[in-house]
């Protein structure tokens, strides 16, 4: 038992430079990546967006306009199905309920411009 004393430390070591081996070649397991791998505290491989350098109001009204147009067909969409006699009532004043449309007298349900409000 004395003279396998020590060869934890060598054997260890052994793996380590096996899956640093793999890991060089590419064929490494997710388990020999965590276990053996080198991780900078920081990502230094991935560039800066064009956005985060500039403005990103562009970016900002684009994403509101793409919504207000879904409001926009959700809501024609469900006073089509009101005209048909399907059941969307409930589902217009969900919208209204959540600020996705918004209401002028008791009949009239108009879609809500996330970027300019109920204006």
């Amino acid at each position: 038992m004395g003279a396998l004393r020590g060869l934890g430390a060598a054997y260890q070591a052994y793996k380590k430079a096996k899956a640093l081996a793999k890991m060089k070649a590419g064929k490494s397991t997710r388990s020999e990546r965590l276990e053996f791998g080198k991780r900078d505290k920081d990502i230094k491989s991935v560039p800066m967006s064009d956005t985060a350098k500039k403005d990103i109001s562009k970016s900002v009204t684009k994403g509101k306009d793409k919504f207000y147009i879904k409001n926009i067909d959700e809501v024609t969409e469900h006073k089509k199905n009101i005209a048909k006699g399907k059941e969307s009532i409930k589902k217009l004043k969900h919208m209204v309920d959540t600020k996705r449309a918004f209401r002028i007298g008791k009949t009239n349900i108009h879609p809500s411009n996330p970027s300019t409000g109920n204006k």
